[in-house]
C-alpha cells in the first residue's frame, strides 16, 4: 500500500512533547544505547537514548522514566552511531533524470533526508507553475523538499530564450503562495555584481520575503566581484573550484558549498583549505551534489558518497558530517528544525554501524522507519502529471540541411571552438582553422571537430528572433558519422545536437522530436541508444534504478561513438550554460563571458583582424 507521510508543526505538539520527556505520556519511540554524534559539539556521546514524539525529539539523554505503551516502538541501537540526517542544500533534481517521487526513494535509503531542489531546468521549460507542480508532487514525502526559487530563466536575459520568463513578479508570487522557501543559485552573478535592474529587482523581492539567497560565482575575481555578491544578500555559493576560492568565501561569511557530483568534482580541490589550515573553523563549509545521475545514485548514493569521499581525503568523519547536516542547516537558517539530534529538531535519524565507512543501517524522517539496509521500508506512490507536463517539445522533424553552417569564403578560416574539460564545468575558447567545402564548415573527426546546434523546442512565443545558433565542439574525439542529442541542455533546455556529420545529427534530434525529449546517440549514422524523458523533456517518470540502466546505456553508446570520457553526457548538457566562462552557445549564437567582463555575444568566424 503507497504510503503517505504526515508531518506535524512543533508549534502543535509542544505540550506533548514536554510531557513525554518529563515521563507523563508515552513516547512513540525510544532509540536507546547508541553512540551520538553530537554535532553540535562535535564530538561522540556513548550510551545515549533518543526520544520520539509526533515526529520530534523529546529528550537526548537518559530514557529510563520515559513511559512505554502498546504503541511504543524500542529500538536498540546496540552501540551503533546515531547521525543527524543529510541535507543537501543545492541540488536540481532533474538532473537524477527522474521525477521528486523517484527521487526521493532514490535517496532516502542513502541518508538524505532533506533537500533544496532548485528545479530552475523545468521552470526554465514551463515558468512559474513548474514551481507549483514540484511543491504539489513533494506533498506527502518523507522527504522534506524546500523548493528554492528559481531566479535565472532564462539565466542570462537577451542571451537565450526559455519556454518562460521570471521576473520579481513571479518570484514575490512564489514565496506568497509558498510554494518555495529559499532563493535558488543566482547565476547572472554579471547582473548583480555590474548592477542589473532586473537581477537586483529580484534580489530585492527575496530579501522582503526574509528567504536565504544563494548564489552561483563563476568568476576568479576574490576582491571587488566577490565582495560586490556578497554584500548584496547572497550566503551560500557553489561555484568555486579551488581552495583559495574556498578559503576566501567562508572568510568572508558566504557559506561553501562543495561540490562533488557525478562530473563536477570539485571537493578534493576545495578542502585543502580545511585540510591545508588545520585548527579552522569549519562552520562555513558544507556539502552538496549540485548534479548527480541516476547512476551515481543507484551504484554509490548521494550525499553518503560525498561524505565518505570527504573522509577519504582526510576529514575527521564528525567534521564531515557538520558539513551536511548543522552547517547546512545554519546555511538554511533552519537549525532550529533540522541538521542535529537535540530536543526540538525533527527526528531525522540515521543508524550508522561504520562512521569512517559511513555505512546507513537504518534511516528515520520525523521518527518513521522509511529505509533499512539500503531499501526503501515503505512504497511511495506515484505522482499523476497534468498532460502540459508530458508535453514540452514543439519542434517539426529536421533535415540534415538545418545542421548546415554556411560561409562566403572560399578560402580557409579561423572558427572559435568550445573545447570540453573532462570533469569541469566551464568550457575554454580555442580557435581553429577550417577550409570551407562548397561554402560549408563542417565538422572534421580526424582533428576531433564536431559541430553544435541548439534549436528552440518550447511553445511558440511571440517576437522569437533567434531559433537556432551553431558552432562547434573540441575534445569529444566522437568518430566520423556520430552524434549526441539532448533536450537536457543547461539551463534553456533548448534542443542540443553535437556531431560529426549532418546526418547523423537530424537522425539524433528527430528521435527526440519523436518521443517528446530525452538523449540519443548516434554511432555510424544508425540510432544506438535512446532515453526518452516526457517530463519536462527532462525526467523520466522510472525509477531511479532503471534510470540508471538508460544512463549506462547512453554512456556505453558515447564510448562507441569514440568519446573515452566518463559522465560526458552531464558534460555536453552544460555547452548551452551561457553563464559559465569560456564560450557557450545558445539558440541565438555562441556568448562569451571572459573572467572581469560581462557576457557577449561573439562571432563564430574571427574576423581577420582579430586572429
Amino acid at each position: 500500500m503507497a504510503y503517505l507521510h504526515e508531518r506535524k508543526q512543533l508549534h502543535e505538539v509542544t505540550q506533548d512533547l514536554a510531557a513525554v520527556a518529563m515521563g507523563r505520556q508515552p513516547a512513540d519511540l525510544i532509540i536507546r544505547g547508541g553512540r551520538l554524534v553530537n554535532v553540535n559539539v562535535g564530538r561522540i556521546q556513548d550510551n545515549v537514548d533518543v526520544v520520539v514524539r509526533h515526529g520530534w525529539i523529546a529528550l537526548v539523554g537518559n530514557a529510563d522514566h520515559v513511559l512505554q505503551d502498546e504503541q511504543t516502538r524500542v529500538v536498540e541501537a546496540g552501540g551503533r552511531f546515531l547521525v543527524p540526517g543529510f541535507i543537501d542544500s543545492h541540488m536540481h533534481v532533474e538532473s537524477s533524470m527522474v521525477d521528486l517521487r523517484s527521487f526521493a526513494a532514490g535517496v532516502l535509503p542513502h541518508g538524505t533526508t532533506t533537500i533544496c531542489p532548485d528545479n530552475h531546468e523545468i521552470t526554465n521549460v514551463f515558468g512559474l507553475r513548474a514551481v507549483e507542480l514540484f511543491k504539489q508532487s513533494a506533498a506527502g514525502l518523507p522527504l522534506k523538499v524546500l523548493v528554492a526559487m528559481p531566479v535565472c530563466v532564462p539565466s542570462i536575459p537577451g542571451f537565450e530564450d526559455a519556454g518562460a520568463v521570471i521576473t520579481d513578479q513571479e518570484v514575490a508570487e512564489a514565496y506568497a503562495r509558498d510554494w518555495a522557501a529559499l532563493q535558488g543559485e543566482q547565476m547572472n552573478f554579471p547582473g548583480v555584481i555590474y548592477g542589473d535592474p532586473g537581477v537586483h529587482a529580484i534580489t530585492a523581492a527575496s530579501l522582503r520575503a526574509g528567504r536565504v539567497l544563494t548564489g552561483h560565482y563563476a568568476s576568479a575575481d576574490l576582491n571587488a566581484g566577490l565582495n560586490a555578491f556578497a554584500a548584496c544578500g547572497l550566503t551560500a555559493d557553489h561555484e568555486t573550484t579551488t581552495a583559495e576560492g574556498a578559503m576566501r568565501r567562508a572568510e568572508l561569511g558566504v557559506y561553501v558549498q562543495q561540490r562533488y557530483g557525478s562530473a563536477w568534482l570539485d571537493l578534493p580541490n576545495l578542502i585543502k583549505a580545511v585540510l591545508e589550515n588545520p585548527g579552522i573553523d569549519t562552520r562555513f563549509f558544507s556539502m552538496v551534489t549540485d548534479d548527480v545521475s541516476p547512476a551515481t545514485i543507484a551504484y554509490e548514493g548521494h550525499l553518503v558518497r560525498v561524505v565518505r569521499k570527504a573522509i577519504s581525503l582526510g576529514v575527521p568523519p564528525i567534521t564531515a558530517i557538520q558539513m551536511v547536516t548543522l552547517n547546512a542547516a545554519q546555511l538554511l537558517e533552519k537549525a532550529r528544525w533540522i541538521g542535529s539530534i537535540a530536543p526540538g529538531r525533527a527526528a531525522d535519524i540515521l543508524l550508522v554501524s561504520d562512521l569512517s565507512a559511513v555505512t546507513i543501517d537504518q534511516v528515520y524522517a520525523d521518527g518513521v522507519l522509511v529505509a533499512e539496509g539500503g531499501k526503501m521500508a515503505v512504497d511511495l506512490p506515484a505522482y499523476q502529471y497534468p498532460q502540459w507536463a508530458l508535453r514540452s517539445v514543439h519542434l517539426n522533424p529536421l533535415t540534415p540541411g538545418d545542421f548546415r553552417v554556411l560561409t562566403d569564403s572560399a578560402q580557409p578560416v579561423t572558427v572559435r571552438a568550445m573545447r570540453l574539460v573532462p570533469g569541469m564545468v566551464h568550457t575554454e575558447e580555442e580557435l581553429v582553422e577550417l577550409n570551407p567545402v562548397q561554402g560549408e564548415l563542417c565538422a572534421d573527426a580526424a582533428r576531433d571537430l564536431a559541430k553544435a546546434a541548439v534549436f528552440y523546442r518550447h511553445a511558440p512565443q511571440e517576437g522569437l528572433t533567434g531559433t537556432r545558433g551553431y558552432g562547434f565542439v573540441t575534445g569529444l574525439q566522437f568518430n566520423p558519422g556520430c552524434a549526441y542529442a539532448s533536450t537536457v541542455s543547461h539551463d534553456c533546455h533548448n534542443l542540443l545536437v553535437v556531431g560529426t556529420s549532418d546526418q547523423a545529427m537530424s537522425l539524433a534530434a528527430n528521435a527526440l522530436i519523436e518521443c517528446g525529449g530525452g538523449i540519443a546517440v548516434v554511432v555510424n549514422n544508425q540510432l544506438q541508444a535512446v532515453f526518452p524523458l516526457p517530463l519536462g523533456g527532462l525526467m523520466s517518470l522510472e525509477t531511479v534504478e532503471a534510470a540508471a540502466q538508460k544512463v549506462r546505456e547512453i554512456e556505453a553508446a558515447l564510448k562507441l561513438a569514440g568519446c573515452p570520457h566518463d559522465s560526458v553526457e552531464m558534460t555536453l548538457s552544460l555547452l548551452g550554460l551561457i553563464v559559465l566562462e569560456e564560450l557557450h552557445l545558445s539558440n541565438r549564437g555562441l556568448v562569451a563571458l571572459k573572467p572581469g567582463q560581462p557576457p557577449q555575444f561573439t562571432s563564430l568566424v574571427v574576423e581577420p583582424q582579430e586572429a
